[in-house]
Order: C-alpha cells, then structure tokens, then sequence
C-alpha cells in the first residue's frame, strides 16, 4: 500500500510535468511543512533529451539485483512505447560520465546506482520510484507527449543493440596510416571500438 506521504511527492513531481495548469492557479505559495522535501531537484536536466524518456542501466549480469531492476525498467517504460534512449553504461564510459556529472554531486561518495531515469529531460529516480509510479497510475501522465514507436519497431540499422562496430577499424580501436606509415588509434569509436548507432541514437 502506497503511504500518504509517497503519494503527495508525487503530485509534486507531477506538477513539475503541468506547469500551464499552475500558472491558472492561485499565485500563493502553499506552505511547506519543515520534514517535507523535494522528490526532484528542478536543477537536474539532460539537456536536448525533452522528446524521450532516458534510462542509464548496464546490461552486465554481474550484479544480480542491479541487473534485473534495469531489465525490469526497460520492460516497464518500453511497455508505453514511448520513445526511449537506452543509455549502457557498461558499453560506453561516456554515459557513465554523463551520468556522473548530473547526478552524481546529490548522492554521498558521489556514487550513482543503475538504473536512473529522465523523463523530458527531467531527472526522476531509479527503480523503485518508477515501479511505484507505475503502480498508482502516475507514470503514463509523465509520459504524455512523447513520440510513440510504432508496434514492433526495430531499429533496422542496428537491431536496437543502439552500437555498431566502427567502420573505421572494424573494431580492432587501430588503424593503419598510410600518410605515416604507421597504425595509430582509433580516434571515432569508443574504447570497445564501437559507435552510436546514426539512426536511432541521434
């Protein structure tokens, strides 16, 4: 059963989503109680990222729970058809970084957990605030306005893997120079010597 207190953080993280509704409202701030706090902070924004949702997650098994609470966050928002950017962590240290660098400052030791969602360039939470979101209802009305995928879409240019291998060095994160003479790095792929798939990572 959900607590009172769960459900009026999520009227606040709703509010957020239906700004033209307050603007209609009454201009007196409610008062804040002194135990109340924020589910978000407005402060946490990926930016060009307000047409989609986003999930941070890593297809690693290593780590059982982690493993399956990101499995279960890509069954849960993919179930919307909603247009989502499955960023891997464990494929490319760049989002990992990314990650880190939006949302790593709030959390002690500035560790961060998988899996973390935005949704319209929003921050929201990680697996258990989505599942929750999702229980009550409140979840598809984050949701509205993004672009559906049509039923059973793959991507046809990577399978939706979201990576493919470089076409540069095939992979390998080497190349010969034949200017120089020499092989030097790949300087396109990343350090598993893949790139973001152009279709539907762009």
């Amino acid at each position: 059963m959900v607590g009172t207190s769960f459900k009026g953080k999520v009227k606040k993280l709703y509010s957020i989503f239906d700004s033209r509704k307050e603007n209609h409202r009454s201009s007196i701030p409610k008062p804040q109680t002194k135990h109340s706090k924020p589910l978000i902070s407005n402060t946490l924004l990926l930016p060009g990222t307000e047409d989609r949702v986003v999930i941070y997650f890593t297809s690693i098994r290593g780590i059982r729970r982690t493993f399956e609470d990101c499995y279960t966050m890509k069954m849960i928002l993919g179930s919307y058809r909603v247009k989502v950017d499955e960023r891997d962590v464990s494929m490319h240290i760049a989002y990992r970084k990314e990650l880190q660098n939006v949302i790593g400052e709030k959390n002690n030791n500035n560790i961060v957990t998988l899996p973390q969602v935005f949704i319209k360039g929003k921050y929201i939470g990680g697996a258990e605030l989505i599942k929750q979101l999702n229980e009550i209802g409140e979840l598809p009305k984050l949701l509205r306005g993004i672009p559906l995928r049509p039923i059973g879409y793959i991507c046809e240019v990577c399978g939706d893997v979201r990576f493919l291998p470089c076409s540069n060095c095939d992979g390998s994160r080497k190349f010969f120079d034949e200017d120089e003479g020499q092989v030097r790095r790949c300087l396109i792929c990343n350090e598993n010597g893949l790139i973001r798939c152009t279709l539907c990572c762009s």
